[in-house]
């Protein structure tokens, strides 16, 4: 399809606005809708694509007839674009967003919260068997040092090294996984 010049527009011997706007109202549409940004309403796009045929209507007598009709609009509109944000004030209050920022920041915990408990599975399943049971034992089972060394056959002081170097290793493994809790 060749350019359209202004020339194709003319209607005795005036731009015929409504074929230009019949034939670039999308195209207007998707370049006004593509530079600006989520904060603008509808409205105001409609505002600046009927600016943008406007122009083209009040500027016909001072253009070329040889105009090529997609490039004026072009240019209008990021002119037209530019004008509209300097002439308005976007004015939001960060109440308007509290909420999400507080989703946002649940978000990160929880992510973090998951990473972390894959790194202590991780560590969890490559344990001993006497080593996991003792770790179950203590943390989710509530047994004292006593207790899962009575139940096991072990010594105190036995139930307490491993215990140790379970800890020592689930610290080192979230360490390397980025979780550092200090020396």
């Amino acid at each position: 399809m060749k350019n359209k010049i202004l020339k194709d527009y003319l209607k005795n011997g005036k731009v015929d606005i409504d074929k230009i706007i019949d034939d670039f109202y999308g195209y207007v549409y998707i370049i006004v809708k593509n530079g600006v940004n989520i904060a603008i309403t509808d409205e105001d796009i409609e505002e600046i694509i009927s600016d943008i045929f406007v122009a083209i209507w009040k500027n016909s007598n001072n253009l070329l007839k040889t105009t090529e009709i997609k490039p004026y609009l072009t240019g209008t509109a990021k002119n037209v674009i530019r004008n509209k944000y300097r002439n308005t004030s976007l004015n939001f209050s960060i109440s308007d967003y509290e909420e999400n920022i507080i989703d946002n920041c649940k978000i990160e915990e929880i992510a973090e919260q998951k990473e972390q408990d894959k790194i202590i599975q991780n560590t969890l399943q490559h344990l001993k068997d006497k080593e996991y049971t003792i770790f179950i034992m203590f943390y989710y089972e509530s047994k004292s040092i006593k207790e899962i060394a009575k139940v096991l056959n072990l010594s105190t002081s036995n139930v307490k090294t491993i215990l140790h170097r379970i800890r020592k290793n689930l610290k080192r493994n979230l360490e390397d996984g980025g979780y550092g809790y200090g020396k």
